[in-house]
């Protein structure tokens, strides 16, 4: 698709350098399969990290991107690095929720971390070394962030979302924690496919949904079938992308190599933030062009959801002790950059 490769077009001459290497010296050739459909933002991460790889190493680490579904499906891709027939994944921690109970923190939670303080919080806090220990079980090589998201729509809706009552019976598109969250306040939730969410609102199976920040929502056109936007997106305020790499493939790389993959890495991330507020900002000004009645969820109802959100997380915390350590970290990070941004941040926008 034209986004994906536009996103990828500052690497191109550089790439072109690392293949023309490629030729007169020997390679190190990895296959990394994804958990993103072909022509998405999400997939097109995967590639541009793939790219800088080969371009920044020269040629001499080339990875190979699979799209979900290609070589596996897209949740099948931790088996496969575990198993050695891939030698990484690009993936989110979130999707190991059935096995790694605290791998929701790493994802997304509801009211979260926003980017910039989950961010710090990983690269210069504890969260590093907490996400090695996430994935200890799985003996991997080596897994850290490559990408985050901003914050998702939290609503396409046929009916206002005006009260806690209005959840009430309300057939809602979503999952995980903010599932538990919106059924404990009455809603009806449904778990569907992206493919499948557009017919759904469109044939009023569905109330309301979410899937994704404004730009993927344009992309699969929910403009068309709903009336209603609802924001901010509480229910997943970021959402964070990795690595995983298998352990044989890793301890064969020198020094300088896998330097490479940790910055590559890095810089995505970087990349796919600035990359999806850019392309975010321009979806929600054409969505109001569409005439879209965009509302601001009132702050009274967002406090009584969080209430919830903050039971449902302290009781999970109760029932394992990585969850509660990885918890208990956010929190006391959060306390102090709240701390921070209280009084350094202008009154004036």
């Amino acid at each position: 698709m034209k986004k994906a490769r536009m996103f990828r077009l500052g690497f191109t001459v550089l790439l072109v350098f690392g293949l023309t290497t490629v030729c007169s010296a020997g390679t190190t050739r990895w296959k990394m399969a994804t958990s993103w459909p072909q022509g998405t933002i999400l997939e097109a991460a995967a590639e541009q990290f793939a790219d800088s790889v080969t371009a920044m190493s020269g040629g001499r680490l080339t990875v190979k991107t699979y799209a979900a579904g290609v070589l596996m499906g897209a949740l099948e891709v931790m088996d496969g690095v575990q198993s050695g027939s891939i030698d990484m994944a690009h993936s989110s921690p979130a999707y190991q929720m059935g096995k790694l109970k605290a791998s929701p923190l790493f994802g997304y939670i509801p009211f979260g971390m926003n980017v910039i303080p989950y961010l710090t919080w990983f690269y210069e806090d504890e969260g590093k070394d907490l996400y090695q220990e996430l994935y200890a079980q799985y003996n991997l090589g080596y897994a850290t962030v490559c990408g985050i998201l901003p914050s998702e729509n939290l609503a396409w809706s046929n009916k206002p979302i005006r009260s806690m009552d209005d959840f009430k019976g309300l057939k809602f598109r979503t999952s995980g924690y903010w599932g538990e969250i919106l059924t404990e306040a009455g809603a009806a939730v449904v778990m569907l496919p992206a493919g499948e969410i557009y017919e759904a609102l469109q044939r009023n199976v569905l109330d309301a949904g979410e899937f994704s920040i404004p730009s993927m929502d344009k992309d699969l056109a929910f403009h068309e079938t709903a009336k209603y936007l609802l924001v901010p997106g509480i229910h997943q305020p970021s959402t964070l992308l990795d690595v995983t790499i298998n352990k044989r493939s890793w301890e064969k790389l020198p020094d300088d190599l896998k330097a490479i993959v940790k910055e590559a890495a890095q810089a995505t991330t970087l990349r796919v933030l600035t990359h999806c507020i850019n392309e975010d900002i321009k979806a929600l000004a054409f969505f109001k062009e569409k005439g879209i009645q965009i509302e601001y969820l009132d702050p009274a109802i967002q406090k009584a959801l969080q209430v919830k959100a903050t039971a449902l997380l302290d009781k999970k915390a109760a029932d394992d002790p990585f969850f509660a350590k990885v918890l208990a970290s956010q929190r006391k990070f959060r306390t102090g950059y709240n701390q921070y941004t209280d009084m350094m941040t202008p009154a004036v926008k």
